[in-house]
């Protein structure tokens, strides 16, 4: 099968009824193909073994992906499809869109309007005061057995407020989706209208003046990707 064939998928979005501007895609301009309602983003001929076997080109294509998915979201609703999504064709694609027609229907109909944001906490550094000098023997290694104790004790509480966080943010936001990465930092994803902007950015000022020993930051408006 000819490489050009190949069908390679951004996401999903209503059939645009109005001109859209189609920003170029991982390597030419991406298309729009639609099946009744439902659309697809896509963009011929991308030779995926070819990428995947470069990491600057892997890197390069996964951050393309991410633009065109958030260009277009400022265009219109999409659902974004993750990154590597290729059919063999054409009519395999529209044969998928049939086949799921009617749950992306129901999505983007529940998506209409909304964004997605994310919440990233850092944990902040556990700082102690220096240990006393010159000690020796039996007070030295009290010193640091306390010493000890007072990080332990720091670090409880750096996720005691992390734990508090969640459950304000939950009891806040039901849908909120929440994650944590090996290196401490703790992600929440948040998923609201357009125009609630303004309340959440109150609200994570709150959050932030509550974790003491979390930094706090608040993406841009992004699309639903945790949500889909």
């Amino acid at each position: 099968m000819a490489l050009e064939e190949f069908v390679y998928v951004y996401g999903v979005c209503h059939c645009p009824t109005t001109e859209v501007t189609p920003p170029l895609g991982l390597e030419r301009e991406i298309q729009i193909i639609c099946v009744d309602q439902i659309a697809a983003i896509v963009e011929f001929g991308i030779d995926l073994e070819a990428l995947q076997s470069d990491d600057q080109r892997l890197l390069n294509a996964v951050l393309s992906h991410d633009r065109v998915v958030c260009d277009l979201f400022q265009q219109f609703t999409i659902l974004p499809i993750r990154f590597g999504t290729q059919l063999a064709s054409t009519e395999k694609l529209k044969e998928y869109i049939s086949n799921e027609y009617q749950t992306y229907l129901e999505k983007l109909q529940a998506l209409d309007q909304k964004c997605e944001y994310q919440v990233k906490l850092t944990p902040e550094a556990v700082t102690l005061p220096p240990a006393p000098e010159g000690l020796k023997g039996r007070d030295y290694f009290l010193a640091k057995k306390q010493r000890l104790q007072d990080q332990t004790a720091a670090q409880e509480q750096q996720q005691t407020e992390l734990t508090d966080l969640f459950e304000h943010i939950q009891a806040t936001f039901p849908e909120a989706v929440g994650a944590s990465n090996e290196d401490g930092t703790a992600k929440v994803y948040i998923l609201l209208n357009h125009d609630q902007a303004p309340t959440l950015r109150q609200q994570a000022e709150q959050w932030q003046a509550e974790a003491t020993h979390w930094s706090l930051s608040l993406s841009e408006a992004l699309p639903p990707y945790h949500f889909v």
